[in-house]
């Protein structure tokens, strides 16, 4: 399934009214942001509030799961996950790696 840009801002939107409650805003990127036409998946963002000391990481995908977002598997830094059948891409730049952080684990 892909993605239009529409679509794209309307989730954003909906991430950040609740992702200052988890220490992070969230930003658009990739090819829904700056190319025309469809695309295969949704490049999210999300990056520290500077008052806190960290994202919760955890609280945030379980309030995002409220939302119909799935996690599924965890690249270092990019987060997987999937949106009514559409893939997306979450980018945490301050991400440090953690044992088990292997494709797929603890999801």
């Amino acid at each position: 399934m892909t993605w239009t840009q529409g679509e794209a801002l309307a989730l954003v939107r909906e991430i950040e009214g609740v992702a200052p409650e988890f220490g992070a805003h969230v930003a658009l990127t990739g090819g829904l942001l700056y190319k025309d036409g469809v695309r295969k998946d949704a490049d999210i963002l999300f990056y520290r509030i500077r008052q806190v000391d960290g994202i919760d990481e955890a609280g945030l995908f379980t309030k995002l799961a409220d939302l119909g977002i799935v996690r599924t598997k965890r690249h270092g830094w990019v987060q997987k996950a999937r949106w009514q059948g559409k893939s997306i891409d979450f980018f945490f730049p301050e991400y440090v790696d953690q044992p088990g952080d292997a494709e797929g684990a603890g999801y």
